[in-house]
């Protein structure tokens, strides 16, 4: 499981919206002033997300808590968003080669931007099938931290 620690800036009925810093692993690098990929993770800056998860920790606005989300989830959706339509794109292009040798470039080259189409369009629709399955959606683990009650304090 991928843990990851996030703020709860709402709650609503049963459900905590959190909210979560994307952190680029360049900032961890000894190398990262000197690398492409460094400059421009520092020049875009870190982006915030917001994500509704079930509150089974009964959560409060403010608390500080660390969510998982399934490994298999991470990996199989990669997968799918990068080479689905990689492999349909190059797939059909080849195809239309092999079958077609006597068509122009131009031909392969449609092939490949229709094998490219087709695997983002499956990749939507087995997109919104997955987004159904309650189980990979991201779970609340733990509240790492609860803001301090200054009126509470000061009562003790």
């Amino acid at each position: 499981m991928l843990k990851e620690q996030g703020l709860v800036v709402e709650t609503k009925k049963d459900t905590a919206i959190i909210q979560t810093v994307s952190k680029a692993s360049c900032s961890s690098c000894q190398v990262n002033s000197s690398c492409g990929t460094g400059i421009i993770s520092k020049a875009f800056g870190e982006r915030s997300f917001i994500t509704p998860i079930p509150n089974l920790l009964n959560a409060q606005q403010g608390d500080l808590v660390e969510i998982g989300i399934p490994e298999d989830l991470v990996v199989k959706t990669s997968l799918l968003v990068y080479l689905l339509p990689l492999g349909l794109m190059l797939g059909l292009s080849l195809l239309v080669g092999y079958l077609f040798p006597t068509l122009s470039e131009l031909w392969t080259i449609a092939s490949a931007i229709a094998g490219l189409i087709v695997g983002f369009a499956v990749v939507s629709l087995l997109g919104k099938k997955i987004s159904k399955n309650n189980q990979l959606e991201p779970v609340l683990l733990r509240i790492v931290s609860r803001p301090i009650d200054v009126k509470q304090v000061e009562t003790s």
